[in-house]
């Protein structure tokens, strides 16, 4: 398929700005989309008092966003659904959502009544399955928290096509088609498993809300186990969309594999135990053989999120029995497209039953045409980008771990390495996150944020360096807990891109003297 043939919906139509040469990292980039392209998946958050600003609602702030990470911030094509949504469906006083299937609203639909008690209905919208969800202002939050956990999103590119009410041209559905058989042929190609045990979706939480679904269908009423300290939906989704809740094991010792058996020595039953390799945003990887020995005489799944390192650098399929992996980061790299996946294991005793379930889900949350065509486009560089974020990562690592001002670093070369290297591939690498606690963190790391010449936003897996506070993003409303579980309010987290190493450390180097 020759991309010439795409039309101009598919792209973003200016120049890209060199986010190296000039980062969106100034106080006059505040809000501005990260890259600097429509389809954008971050923003710029460029100051400290910014992002506080942000969590807190702060007019000034919220009135300057051109977009944001697509959970949290309806993007302006979707904000005009929504609202053409409302204008054609809505009657006093409901407000709308839009959703990629009946199946998808359905879901939030049951998640407002069992939080809120409010009232809702849905309505289709008439355009490729979209499904409005009409609510009462009570229940407004419980749909919007529906929609961010779950990741069952309408894409920018998906809300663009929509409002054109006209069909999707027959050459760009065949397009797609070939776009997501590519994309899963690829994927294949670096797991080692079949396309057809590959799920594509709208989004890695809808990848993880889907195998979550899958487990909770084998084991209904039973509790997840959570191992190491997650991303904040991953475990957001266990606590909320499923009827046994989650056993939390956040903070485990020796990679969790003693506390699990524990767990079901005392008569403990259990749906699944979900883990990522690594974690984000502590870099800590479980002991998955030993979670693997453990679970299979019990019956129960090993899902591993390997979306940090990817499928590149490691095996986690190894021993788990699904992997799930947002592909709007490392693999797509652009930062202008969401996509998620699941992969299940050729021979996991749960493979059938999973496949079942995951067949609807996929059909239920779709990759959209137009998004997959461009996840193709940008992940057939990946096997030549992956090598050098590992190089540079490590480069980053080693030179702030000398650094008299860093207190403290965490990395998967230095968190639980015997974990992690037991699922290395051959020539894989340690990726290109790395989390930073600052000495007297409280003063420095305002300062450091403020005066570092790298973009600054939400999001990871860029080909450019991206930095952000991370634990007052993700856990701004919950602080006390996140410490606890060891991750510090001040702790920083900096994915490193493809720039040249040399000029990002001086960078660094230059920022933390400041």
């Amino acid at each position: 398929m020759s991309a010439t043939r795409l039309p101009a919906l598919l792209y973003d139509m200016k120049e890209e700005r060199n986010l190296f040469l000039d980062p969106l990292c100034r106080p006059e980039d505040l809000g501005a989309p990260i890259p600097d392209l429509p389809h954008a998946v971050s923003m710029c958050l460029p100051t400290w008092a910014d992002v506080v600003g942000y969590e807190e609602r702060d007019e000034r702030v919220i009135s300057k966003l051109a977009c944001g990470y697509p959970r949290f911030v309806l993007h302006p094509e979707v904000r005009e659904l929504c609202a053409a949504a409302a204008e054609e469906f809505a009657r006093k006083g409901e407000q709308a959502l839009v959703f990629p299937s009946m199946g998808a609203a359905w879901r939030a639909a049951d998640f407002v009544k069992l939080r809120s008690g409010a009232s809702c209905r849905l309505e289709s919208y008439g355009w490729g399955g979209l499904t409005v969800l009409l609510v009462d202002p009570a229940g407004y939050e419980s749909a919007w928290k529906a929609r961010q956990h779950g990741g069952e999103i309408v894409s920018s590119r998906n809300a663009e096509a929509a409002l054109t009410d006209e069909a999707l041209p027959d050459d760009l559905v065949e397009s797609g088609d070939w776009a997501r058989e590519k994309v899963r042929t690829r994927l294949g190609l670096l797991t080692g498993e079949s396309p057809d045990d590959i799920f594509l979706f709208s989004s890695g939480m809808a990848a993880i809300a889907a195998i979550h679904r899958a487990a909770m269908k084998r084991r209904p009423g039973l509790p997840t186990v959570q191992v190491e300290f997650p991303y904040v939906d991953a475990l957001k989704i266990q606590q909320h969309f499923g009827q046994g809740g989650v056993i939390d094991l956040s903070v485990a010792q020796e990679g969790g594999a003693s506390e699990v058996s524990e767990l079901i020595a005392k008569g403990q039953s259990i749906a699944a135990v979900f883990s990522e390799a690594p974690s984000n945003p502590l870099l800590r990887t479980a002991d998955l053989a030993g979670l693997q020995a453990v679970l299979q005489p019990h019956g129960a799944p090993l899902i591993i999120d390997d979306t940090i390192a990817t499928p590149a650098n490691v095996d986690a399929l190894r021993y788990a029995d699904a992997t799930t992996s947002s592909l709007t980061k490392l693999f797509s790299g652009a930062g202008d497209v969401m996509a998620g996946s699941v992969t299940l294991r050729g021979d996991s005793p749960f493979h059938d039953e999973f496949r079942d379930t995951l067949v609807a889900a996929e059909a239920e949350s779709p990759l959209f045409a137009l998004d997959a065509i461009m996840l193709e486009l940008n992940s057939r560089d990946f096997l030549e980008r992956y090598p050098v974020i590992n190089d540079n990562g490590e480069a980053v690592f080693d030179f702030l771990s000398d650094h008299p001002k860093v207190e403290r670093l965490w990395y998967p070369k230095r968190e639980t390495p015997e974990n992690y290297e037991a699922i290395l591939k051959p020539g894989g690498g340690y990726g290109g996150l790395i989390s930073i606690l600052l000495k007297d963190a409280t003063h420095a790391s305002p300062r450091f944020y403020d005066a570092l010449e790298i973009s600054k936003g939400p999001s990871l897996g860029t080909n450019f360096s991206l930095i952000c506070p991370y634990t007052l993003l993700a856990h701004y409303g919950e602080l006390a807990w996140a410490a606890q579980c060891g991750v510090d309010s001040n702790l920083i987290r900096l994915w490193v891109g493809l720039e040249p190493v040399d000029e990002l450390i001086a960078r660094l180097d230059k920022a933390l003297n400041a």
